[in-house]
């Protein structure tokens, strides 16, 4: 899944606002140059901000709006809309001091007021906008036009890249379209560079500058995001010259081959906080006995789907879900306990654990119980290397005797399905399917036990429950003192791989592709190290911020 979880981003989902700041390379593009993005699935909450909850939603809507503060890959945060804030430790209040400049795309100033409200109103509805915050603030205090200040109920320690991340909302608009969480917000005022000019589902969203763009002169006039369901035909546009980015190839690894060898063209690979796993529907057997899943787990030749499927573009896998590239809160004691073994010794035991829960193997190699064939379907989205890992996870669960379905769906759907809308169906069994993780851990905590369900998180989505691995992240969610917060986090992630919440497969590179025959400024440096996370910054990760 992609967020920044940045969603979030989703968590979520996250990299540097920079598009705005990038030139076109001949004086003649300057005099209407447009920028193309490709992008693999279109916003699941439309163009209503208060319903955003993954990066897609985010990309489509992070050069409208924007957000207090934009915590970066490296643990720093950088102010934005706030030029700076305050804890007050006896208090336990936050208090955000906003840019003065700060103006909505109308032309009224961006205010404490907007801030109150924003909060207020994600707290009055079950919406994702402020749902990792709702939990722990008690009230929010207008101070000044330009202060405003949280009074917390709890104490939260990853308050501000949660609350700071958060995408703030006029409230001189929002508060006259009634039910914000129907609004289809056909007409978006926001305070960011670019300005709605048309959105059509599943094809585009096309934005123009925003002239008066309080924080810095924009030098393009437009941009496009287009959405390719079928991310073979981005890298085919890439190449044609019919796109000028792809800030994410993930997923689509095998298909970087085709794009080398142009001299208009770059590839930049980095490495990623992201998980690639499967995930398990807890609700249903045999996915909520602990030793199907240690039986999966062993059988599946992780290293092969890093080779193979992701063409070499990942690394092995920590088993507590913190990836290794979190330096600071991993857990790099729990690696993956089939790593040094052979294959025969794999599947051997796999068939063991599979005989100890009494199923038997038919003539047809499946295994049997009460009647009943364990087969069992497995859902991935139309990304090639999740397709392929999907393929090679049946061949692997074939040698134990487990026959797998693959059902491969675009991004939308499946999200849709599965993880978005409590609403729709439950009854899936099993899902090839990945998260990035935010540099706080509390991105883990949240989506494994959250405060408050909502069919946002991974654990309501999977239908996970662990009291104790829960108990300790929510613990861990309210412990201010750093090197406590560190043990407890160590403690989850071992309860957390104990428990094979999730079969973790690897952890993906992060693959981006641009052109550079139309603009110039694009800044190939890894975007990982002290890059912005939050979605505002999800749209071009590897362009500069200055022009040159």
């Amino acid at each position: 899944m992609k967020k920044n979880r940045y969603g979030m981003i989703k968590r979520f989902f996250g990299l540097l606002l920079l598009i705005a700041f990038v030139l076109p390379a001949s004086s003649i593009a300057a005099k209407s140059s447009v920028l193309r993005l490709g992008w693999s699935e279109g916003p699941q909450a439309g163009l209503n901000p208060f319903l955003a909850r993954n990066e897609g939603d985010y990309i489509f809507m992070s050069l409208m709006y924007e957000p207090l503060c934009i915590p970066l890959m490296n643990g720093e945060v950088k102010p934005w809309l706030a030029k700076s804030w305050k804890y007050d430790a006896k208090a336990d209040a936050w208090t955000f001091n906003l840019d003065e400049k700060a103006r909505w795309s109308d032309g009224k100033p961006l205010t404490a007021e907007d801030v109150k409200f924003t909060f207020d109103t994600a707290y009055q509805y079950k919406v994702p906008l402020g749902a990792t915050t709702k939990a722990f603030v008690k009230s929010i205090e207008v101070v000044d036009k330009y202060t405003v200040r949280f009074h917390m109920k709890q104490s939260f320690a990853a308050f501000l890249p949660n609350a700071g991340g958060t995408l703030i909302m006029p409230k001189h608009i929002w508060s006259k379209v009634g039910a914000v969480d129907k609004y289809k917000n056909d007409k978006p005022v926001g305070s960011g560079p670019f300005l709605h000019k048309q959105y059509v589902p599943r094809s585009h969203l096309h934005l123009v500058k925003n002239a008066n763009y309080w924080k810095k002169e924009i030098k393009i006039d437009s941009v496009v995001i287009k959405i390719f369901m079928n991310t073979e035909a981005a890298v085919v546009a890439i190449k044609k010259g019919e796109l000028d980015i792809m800030p994410d190839l993930s997923g689509n690894e095998s298909l970087i081959p085709a794009l080398m060898g142009d001299n208009n063209i770059r590839v930049v690979v980095d490495r990623w906080p992201h998980n690639l796993y499967i995930a398990f529907n807890h609700r249903m057997s045999p996915m909520n006995n602990l030793d199907f899943r240690k039986a999966v787990d062993i059988a599946v030749n992780k290293k092969g789907i890093l080779k193979t499927a992701l063409a070499g573009y990942g690394e092995l896998p920590l088993m507590g879900y913190i990836p290794p590239l979190v330096t600071k809160w991993a857990n790099k004691d729990l690696s993956w306990r089939g790593l040094e073994m052979s294959e025969e010794q794999r599947i051997n035991e796999a068939n063991s654990i599979l005989d100890k829960l009494g199923y038997k193997k038919d003539g047809d190699g499946v295994r049997v119980r009460d009647g009943k064939k364990l087969e069992l379907s497995l859902r991935c989205m139309t990304y090639p290397s999740y397709i392929r890992t999907s393929q090679m996870i049946k061949d692997d669960l074939a040698k134990v005797g487990i026959k797998i379905n693959v059902m491969v769906s675009d991004p939308q759907t499946l999200y849709g399905d599965i993880v978005y809308s409590g609403k729709r169906t439950r009854d899936w069994q099993m899902m090839v399917h990945g998260s990035t993780m935010n540099p706080d851990p509390d991105h883990f905590a949240r989506e494994f036990a959250p405060d408050n369900p909502s069919p946002w998180d991974n654990a309501t989505a999977f239908g996970y429950k662990n009291a104790s691995v829960q108990t300790l992240l929510q613990k861990s969610r309210r412990e201010m003192d750093g090197q406590k917060r560190h043990e407890l986090i160590q403690q989850s992630q071992k309860g957390f791989a104990d428990d094979l919440a999730v079969v973790t497969l690897g952890h993906r590179f992060h693959p981006a592709v641009y052109r550079t025959d139309r603009f110039k400024g694009w800044n190939p440096l890894p975007i990982n190290y002290g890059g912005m996370i939050h979605p505002l910054g999800s749209i071009v990760n590897i362009v500069e911020l200055s022009p040159r």
